[in-house]
């Protein structure tokens, strides 16, 4: 295995932690927009402004739950390579 750098594994956890909380926030809003479609009426939801609303909002979803599981796989990566390195990404200690 490699001889990873304190530099090479901080931007590593500094990745998945972007990965998963960027993702997790397109989630919400996603859900938060779709329940928001919900409340229009039925003219509005057949204008065209509106007429691919659910497919845009699932897709989105789906995408961010791909970059929230790819930023999870990339932690337990990041915590195999810490452990078989003997270093840490946390050189001052204690870093949430």
């Amino acid at each position: 295995m490699k001889k990873w750098t304190v530099g090479e594994l901080q931007a590593l956890r500094a990745a998945w932690r972007f990965m998963i909380g960027l993702g997790s926030l397109a989630i919400i809003v996603s859900v938060g927009l779709l329940i928001l479609y919900l409340n229009l009426s039925p003219e509005q939801k057949s204008s065209d402004v509106h007429k691919h609303d659910v497919l845009t909002g699932i897709i989105i979803i789906l995408v961010a739950g791909a970059i929230v599981v790819a930023g999870w796989k990339l932690r337990l990566y990041l915590k195999k390579c810490e452990s078989e390195t003997g270093q840490s990404s946390k050189p001052f200690g204690w870093v949430p």
